[in-house]
């Protein structure tokens, strides 16, 4: 297996930076973040590191939960306002030694990867407009709005330090939250949401905007670089897990996600799937498992959908099974995680007048 350590030095990702932001949030705030990243199946070493396997969305589960412990609405725009962006390592400075932000924009593209392994980015001009778009590589994957949010922003951060710019709009995937206005004020742009993917566009014109701080001998050299990694990254053999999951996703609601139809998917034997998924430190059932609460977890927090909803959704035939699986999974029943969101959010809107009187906090 190709060791991606040797590829490039082990710099923190946008995701990881995002992680270890909120956890000196959480410490200013005198909360331990250490129960909250073993919850989210993170620990502490490993949060400051390259997105490496099924993180990505564990960091995302995280942001989630520090935004929840709190009380911050937006916790993913305040993390991603005033960071150094030099934090961000060699990728910084691979962008920001381009010749130009369209160059920059394409390293991005290009390399975001060897950073966050469960990121995908894409790169397009227009007559009119350049597009940049980031989403989470496992499309069967909810992002998380925390997350989605910070890297959007850390993207805009990164254009404007390059170049003057204004964005012509922003899109997310996510739905329209009740901190929507303060995800155009960051932005100072439109911002739509319920999108099919997470974009930022801005004036074509910027794409040939030279960068102060271009320089040819640090770029060519970052580039062989990160074009190591990249090669290693395509001769990496894909986790097996990843794709079970993915093929799962659309079986669950009638129930046919089972090893033999799986198997068959992935063109492989029962015996076989078991034995490749042993290897990989997983089991069936464990996989399963781990789809079904995430994707119960975002039903009933994002979406806020009926229990008996989810129960079809996930393949449960009564919807007592999902109450007793999510008691399992987070150590509260359904209900009583909408009574906790619906308690944070009467707080946080009683806290609102004494916040706006004495300012914004960043």
């Amino acid at each position: 297996m190709t060791d991606l350590g040797a590829a490039l030095p082990q710099d923190p990702s946008l995701s990881s930076t995002a992680v270890a932001l909120a956890v000196e949030r959480l410490v200013l705030a005198g909360l331990e973040p250490d129960p909250l990243l073993r919850q989210a199946g993170l620990v502490g070493a490993d949060a400051d590191m390259p997105v490496r396997g099924d993180a990505a969305e564990k960091q995302g589960v995280f942001l989630d939960t520090a935004a929840d412990v709190l009380q911050d609405r937006s916790l993913g725009l305040h993390i991603a306002q005033d960071y150094e962006l030099r934090r961000l390592g060699l990728f910084f400075y691979l962008m920001a030694s381009s010749e130009t932000v369209g160059e920059a924009l394409s390293c991005f593209e290009r390399y975001v990867r060897t950073q966050d392994a469960g990121l995908d980015a894409s790169y397009r001009q227009s007559d009119v407009a350049l597009t940049v778009a980031v989403r989470p590589l496992d499309v069967g994957l909810a992002p998380s709005r925390h997350l989605s949010e910070f890297l959007m922003l850390s993207l805009y951060r990164l254009v404007t330090s390059f170049t003057p710019a204004t964005p012509l709009g922003v899109s997310f995937v996510h739905v329209h939250p009740e901190t929507a206005e303060d995800t155009e004020t960051s932005f100072a742009a439109p911002v739509d949401f319920g999108a099919s993917e997470n974009r930022i566009a801005f004036a074509v014109d910027i794409a040939n905007a030279r960068l102060p701080s271009f320089d040819p001998y640090l770029h060519g050299s970052l580039v062989r670089q990160f074009e190591h990694a990249a090669e290693a990254a395509q001769a990496e053999p894909k986790f097996l897990w990843s794709d079970v999951k993915k093929a799962m996703a659309p079986r669950l609601s009638n129930r046919t996600a089972t090893m033999a139809d799986i198997g068959r998917d992935l063109g492989m034997s029962t015996r076989t799937l078991s034995r490749r998924l042993r290897e990989e430190g997983k089991t069936f059932s464990g996989v399963l498992d781990e789809l079904r609460a995430e994707l119960a977890n975002y039903y009933i927090r994002i979406k806020g959908l009926p229990i008996t909803e989810i129960a079809w959704l996930l393949g449960y035939r009564e919807a007592s099974a999902v109450v007793v699986a999510f008691r399992r999974w987070t150590g509260l029943s359904p209900t009583e995680l909408r009574r906790r969101n619906e308690a944070m959010t009467m707080v946080r809107s009683a806290a609102a007048p004494d916040e706006n009187a004495s300012g914004p906090s960043h």
